[in-house]
């Protein structure tokens, strides 16, 4: 733990180097490395605030299975004037946490470990005492935020409810074999006031709407579970199908809490109908009814006859206030059938106090399962390595050594190379040392959304029991399916067996917005060669020749406004530089004229005439003028 404990410091430091929190510092990322997307902000928000949509807890990866409609902290504690305050990032009307610049390239993305372009010019903003960066995961992101700029107080000249809470947020992924299916989320609480926070409660809020959240048949029929030996609450379908989605057995959502400041794990669950926390976070006593939500104490909604504290608190059997009873949630209609509802969970921990200067640190886990065995079993799993974490500093996630692809684009074409490194050099600390390396997997998919991969080849190791390192030891050559101007992406992983005789591989790529920084990944577009000589006019082409307007090569691109139609492109290839294209009828009548000056011996032409009409079916010469000569063809459009 002395390393953690170093790790923090060291970030602390820097952070007093960071200008004050405010609107233009803000921004998001998306952990998209695994097989749950999981979206954050650095405002202590983990839904879009833009309204954009994004993988807010979607799982499998890229399948457009969304689940989360807000989730968020609440922090509370009691002020030095007596009062009671809660920063709320589920503020209805306006956010009470607002992000700390300088830990960001500042381009409105998070630093992301995996994105080197999102990082500050200083580095990776979690630095060991030596500067050098710290990562844990796969892919992390990193950022901080405070009350600063709390507006129900800031600027209302309060200033003495201010906590002054500054909070280092972040979160750990992974994509291999049981460790894809959660995140795992750091948060530390500084106080850096002059007074010491006493009571503080810690509310990890979440509206969870399992089976989809944009239709009101899914959203209003969930039930939520509490398992204090898992430290759990788990959300789940109350008929076990998604309208929505239109499938059976929507996926599940546990959350955990793994490490809190008085080590008691949850120590208050309370489920809201969302019909009564929506008024609730816009009313003049949200702070008050909040702080004795997350206290269970039922005093304050006694005393306030516009209050129901039946409406808060669902004991059910259970004995106290501080946890509801889980059966409370499973409404029953008329005739007796579960039926859910719109249910927000509460998930506390707390009281504990911070004194002046002092931090302390909360880590929570967010897992999904098919079912409830199944998250059961993700949850235990996560909860195992961190574990594993706390007793070495390290989770014990073991991830497969990822080779490095180049790709380099041809004339419908694709060379991949990658070298002989891992056969050489690579060693197992799980199998005694021993490379138990099998070889290599090439995927390719020409989805620009990166969901269907088609395994390309297989290839075993070629120079295990060799020691000549070798730059381009591996080629492949993709010619299947390949044409010019169009992207084609590719993935290579390394595999072995397990001991359980089960495939197992390095990481396979889940989003496009990794194909820049994943070393095993490329997206390349083959191009046409550039005509050089007098001979090499014989091979201009149109293509596709005939164009069919429904064949797949029909990319529908941006709405053309004018016409009512997609925009659609043909081409003319292998081009010389510059060159002017004509384009004919039959009956000789000039239809448009193109000038190529282009890089690559490629040129897109929209089928617009030259009045920007869309051109219509039949048969078309061009005539290609160069000063090394010139080429005539024909080619044919059918709609």
């Amino acid at each position: 733990m002395m390393k953690n404990k170093g790790i923090i410091i060291w970030v602390l430091l820097l952070g007093f180097q960071m200008v004050k929190a405010g609107l233009a510092d803000r921004s998001f990322a998306t952990h998209n490395i695994g097989n749950l997307g999981f979206f954050t902000t650095n405002i202590g928000q983990f839904y879009p605030y833009g309204g954009q949509l994004e993988k807010t807890i979607e799982y499998p990866i890229n399948s457009g299975q969304l689940v989360m409609y807000r989730q968020c902290l609440m922090i509370g504690a009691k002020m030095a004037n007596g009062k009671w305050n809660v920063i709320s990032a589920a503020d209805g009307r306006f956010e009470e946490f607002d992000a700390i610049g300088g830990y960001d390239a500042g381009n409105a993305e998070m630093a992301m470990s995996d994105k080197p372009q999102t990082w500050p010019d200083w580095g990776w903003p979690v630095q060991d005492a030596h500067g050098n960066p710290v990562i844990l995961s796969q892919q992390e992101s990193f950022c901080v935020y405070s009350d600063s700029t709390n507006w129900r107080y800031a600027k209302n000249g309060e200033e003495d409810m201010l906590m002054n809470m500054r909070v280092y947020q972040t979160i750990y992924s992974w994509g291999v074999p049981d460790a894809d299916r959660f995140v795992l989320m750091r948060f530390e609480l500084e106080n850096q006031s002059a007074d010491d926070w006493k009571d503080v409660y810690f509310n990890f809020y979440s509206d969870l709407d399992i089976g989809g959240f944009s239709s009101g048949d899914e959203w209003a029929d969930d039930c939520i579970d509490f398992d204090k030996g898992r430290e759990m609450v788990r959300f789940y379908d109350s008929n076990d199908y998604s309208d929505e989605w239109m499938k059976p057995n929507p996926f599940q959502v546990g959350i955990t809490f793994l490490k809190t400041p008085n080590d008691q794990g949850i120590t208050d669950f309370h489920w809201i109908d969302v019909a009564v926390d929506e008024v609730a976070v816009n009313s003049s006593f949200w702070d008050s009814l909040s702080y004795a939500l997350m206290a269970s104490d039922t005093n304050y909604f006694h005393d306030h006859p516009d209050l129901r504290v039946e409406d808060y608190f669902h004991l059910g059997q259970n004995e106290g206030t501080r946890y509801d009873d889980p059966n409370t949630s499973r409404i029953l209609d008329e005739s007796g059938n579960l039926i859910g509802g719109a249910m927000v969970g509460w998930i506390m921990n707390g009281p504990f106090d911070v004194a002046a200067g002092e931090s302390r640190e909360i880590w929570i886990g967010v897992g999904v399962g098919d079912d409830q065995a199944d998250l059961e079993k993700v949850i235990d799993q996560l909860r195992d390595y961190f574990s594993n974490y706390e007793a070495t500093g390290d989770f014990g996630i073991k991830v497969m050594p990822t080779p490095e692809l180049t790709a380099i684009a041809g004339d419908q074409r694709v060379d991949l190379y990658w070298s002989n490194d891992l056969d050489i050099y690579y060693q197992n600390p799980a199998n005694n040392n021993q490379n138990d390396l099998e070889g290599y997997i090439l995927y390719k998919t020409t989805d620009p959304n990166l969901k269907e991969w088609e395994e390309l080849v297989v290839l075993p190791l070629a120079y295990d029991t060799s020691s000549q390192f070798l730059d381009e030891a591996y080629h492949y050559v993709d010619v299947s399916g390949v044409y010019n101007g169009f992207t084609n992406y590719y993935n290579l992983c390394a595999y072995r067996t397990s001991i359980a005789g089960n495939r197992e591989e390095s990481l396979l790529l889940a989003n496009i917005d990794n194909i820049d920084n994943q070393p095993n990944a490329a997206g390349v577009q083959p191009v046409s060669q550039s005509a050089a000589t007098k001979q090499d006019m014989n091979k201009i082409k149109a293509v596709p020749n005939p164009y069919i307007i429904s064949a797949p090569w029909d990319r529908n691109r941006l709405g053309n406004t004018i016409y009512g139609e997609p925009i659609r492109n043909m081409a003319f290839t292998n081009l010389p530089t510059p060159c002017t294209i004509k384009i004919f009828t039959v009956d000789g009548d000039l239809v448009n004229t193109l000038e190529h000056n282009g890089a690559n011996g490629r040129y897109e032409w929209n089928l617009l005439t030259s009045e920007r009409r869309p051109v219509v079916s039949g048969v078309y010469f061009f005539h290609v003028e160069s000063g090394i000569g010139e080429k005539i063809g024909r080619f044919a459009i059918i709609r």
